[in-house]
């Protein structure tokens, strides 16, 4: 995608994203829309959209090259190689996922819908996330789970129903039913759904105030 990461000789970089988080370490693969870090230990799947910058660096220590391939599998042919499709290829796998404000989530994907993904936690249960607000995932090695769960007490499975197909959509299946936005951080953001006009959801508060919050900064979403 751009020279600093082409050819068979790996570039030690500092990556930049907005909000000042920052990851080290080689780019292993890159899309349209996408790079592949390996920062020593984990494989790190970045938006594009999301990067303030990238700079050539030098590691502090030896920096060993990763000797497996990565538990997301990369497609050959780079002209296909989108977040989207790492999403796709994601499904069943357990993940930690960033969000915008440094939210943290762990669990898998359930489904991958034109512009949000059903998320299955096992704190949060099921929840939706716009696409556009995730900033990174980091995919488990195949021995490992959330919170030390067994695979009876939490494991991948498949959706039993049918999710709509974007996310404005998927909003107006929830009238009438509590919620909890962005996991909660402020106590306006939890209550009933009352209506959704254009952009604007309508919340009755647990004081019973009518708050109006505008989906664009919706960053998660999971009924109770």
């Amino acid at each position: 995608m751009y020279d600093i990461w082409l050819g068979d000789q790996k570039v030690y970089v500092t990556v930049s994203l907005i909000g000042d988080q920052l990851f080290k370490g080689i780019i292993f693969d890159s899309g349209s829309d996408i790079i592949v870090l390996f920062n020593g230990e984990n494989f790190i799947y970045i938006p594009v959209s999301h990067i303030e910058y990238i700079v050539a660096d030098t590691p502090d220590t030896e920096f060993a090259e990763p000797s497996d391939s990565p538990i997301i599998p990369l497609i050959d042919n780079k002209k296909n190689l989108t977040f989207e499709s790492i999403l796709k290829e994601a499904k069943g796998i357990n993940q930690e996922i960033c969000i915008i404000g440094k939210k943290y989530l762990y669990g898998t994907i359930l489904e991958v819908m034109e512009d949000y993904l059903v998320f299955d936690s096992p704190i949060y249960k099921e929840i939706y996330i716009p696409i556009k607000h995730i900033k990174w995932l980091i995919p488990y090695t195949s021995n490992e789970r959330p919170y030390g769960l067994t695979e009876t007490e939490f494991s991948w499975k498949q959706a039993k129903k049918e999710f709509e197909a974007n996310f404005q959509q998927q909003l107006a299946v929830l009238l009438n039913k509590l919620i909890v936005l962005n996991m909660g951080e402020k106590t306006h953001h939890i209550g009933k759904v009352k209506s959704i006009n254009g952009k604007m959801l309508e919340l009755i508060t647990a004081k019973e105030k009518r708050t109006y919050v505008n989906i664009e900064h919706i960053q998660t979403i999971h009924c109770v």
